[in-house]
C-alpha cells in the first residue's frame, strides 16, 4: 500500500523515494534526496500535529532563522530544506568563549522572532497554552492523572517528592499571577538547545518546534541555560552564563523596564517553565506505554519534580 504521506512527497520534489530515519511516539523523520537538495520529512502525530501548522506561521513572519519549509494543507505533514551542520557539531571541541558568543549571536535574532509573531496565528494554529492564565489548570491536569506517576513508569518519585509536588501549586498559582503582569505571551520554542540549532553556511537556523508552546517568553532560557551551564560544567549562577542571558535580555528592554525588573521576570519564567517541559513530555508520549518503550516514561514526574524544587527556591515569592 503506498503510503500517502510518502506520495505527497513525490507531488512537491523530484527524486527516488525517501529514505526512513526513526520514528517516535509523536512523529516519523524520512531524509529525502532530492533534485531540489537534500530535504527532511516529518509526520506528526498524536499531540503534536500543530507543528506543520506552526511552520506555516513561522514561515510567513519572514524570519532569517527558519530554514524553508513545505507543509500539507491537510495533513501534519512538513518538508524542511536540510539546515546543515548541528551547533552540537559545529561546537564538539569548541573552546567555552566560543559556545558563550554562539548563544550571544542566536538569542537575540531568537527573542525578536519571539517579539514580532503574531499571538493571533499562533491561537489559531491550536500552538499549546502555557500562558501564566494557564499554568495551574495545566498542573492539575498533570497531576490529576495518575498513570503517569506508578512505580512502574516513576521508580524514584517517592512519597515525599509526591507531595512536594502536590504543595508547590500553591506557589506555581503566585508565580502565575505575577508573571501575568508582565510581557504577553508567546511563542516559547521550549526545547532550544544546540541539537536544534545548525548553521548552513554563515546563517543560523533553528529546527524542531514540536515542543513549541503558547508561554511566557522567558520560559525558554530553562533548556537553553540549563544545556549551556552542563557543556561549561558551571552552575547558571556562573558570570558567563549571566552573559548570554542579558544579551537575551537585551532586546526585551523596551517597555523601559530596569534590568532587574526582567531578570526578576525571567527567574520566575524559568522556574515555572518546568510545567511546560513536563505537559510537552505527555504530549509527546501520548501513554506511559509509549514512554516505557522509549526510556522516558518517568520524564512527566521528572520535570514536576524541578517544578517544585524551583519554586521551593523562589526567593521572590517568599
Amino acid at each position: 500500500m503506498t503510503n500517502p504521506a510518502l506520495a505527497w512527497v513525490g507531488g512537491e520534489l523530484t527524486g527516488p523515494e525517501p529514505t526512513f530515519v526513526r520514528t517516535r511516539p509523536w512523529a516519523e523523520v524520512w531524509r529525502v534526496e532530492a533534485v531540489e537538495g537534500r530535504w527532511w520529512l516529518k509526520v506528526n502525530s498524536a499531540e503534536t500535529r500543530y507543528e506543520p501548522r506552526l511552520l506555516d506561521v513561522l514561515a510567513r513572519s519572514g524570519s532569517a532563522l527558519l530554514p524553508r519549509v513545505l507543509t500539507h494543507p491537510d495533513q501534519p505533514w512538513a518538508l524542511t530544506a536540510d539546515a546543515g551542520t548541528s551547533a552540537r557539531e559545529l561546537l564538539a571541541d569548541a573552546e567555552p568563549e566560543q559556545r558563550i558568543r554562539f548563544w550571544i549571536d542566536v538569542l537575540p535574532a531568537y527573542a525578536e522572532l519571539q517579539r514580532t509573531v503574531p499571538v493571533a496565528s499562533l491561537r489559531a494554529a491550536k500552538v499549546p497554552d502555557l500562558s501564566p492564565a494557564a499554568l495551574t489548570a495545566t498542573f492539575d491536569t498533570l497531576v490529576g492523572d495518575p498513570e503517569w506517576f506508578t512505580a512502574a513508569v516513576a521508580p524514584e518519585l517517592d512519597p515525599d517528592q509526591w507531595d512536594r509536588i502536590l504543595a508547590s501549586r500553591s506557589t506555581l498559582a503566585a508565580a502565575a499571577d505575577r508573571l501575568a503582569g508582565g510581557l504577553t505571551p508567546t511563542l516559547q520554542h521550549d526545547d532550544l538547545h544546540d541539537g536544534n540549532v545548525f548553521r548552513r553556511g554563515s546563517v543560523n537556523l533553528i529546527i524542531d518546534w514540536g515542543d513549541a508552546v503558547l508561554a511566557h517568553p522567558f520560559g525558554t532560557l530553562l533548556v537553553t541555560l540549563d544545556v549551556l551551564a552542563h557543556q561549561l560544567e558551571c552552575a547558571r549562577t556562573d558570570p558567563r552564563i549571566g552573559r548570554v542571558q542579558e544579551a537575551y535580555l537585551e532586546v526585551w528592554r523596551t517597555r523601559g523596564d530596569s534590568r532587574a525588573d526582567l531578570s526578576e521576570e525571567l527567574d520566575l519564567a524559568v522556574r515555572t517553565a518546568g510545567l511546560g517541559r513536563a505537559a510537552g513530555w505527555r504530549r509527546a508520549l501520548g501513554t506511559p506505554a509509549a514512554g516505557l518503550e522509549l526510556g522516558d516514561a518517568d520524564a512527566v514526574a521528572h520535570w514536576l519534580g524541578r517544578l517544585a524544587g524551583a519554586l521551593a527556591d523562589a526567593e521572590s515569592l517568599r
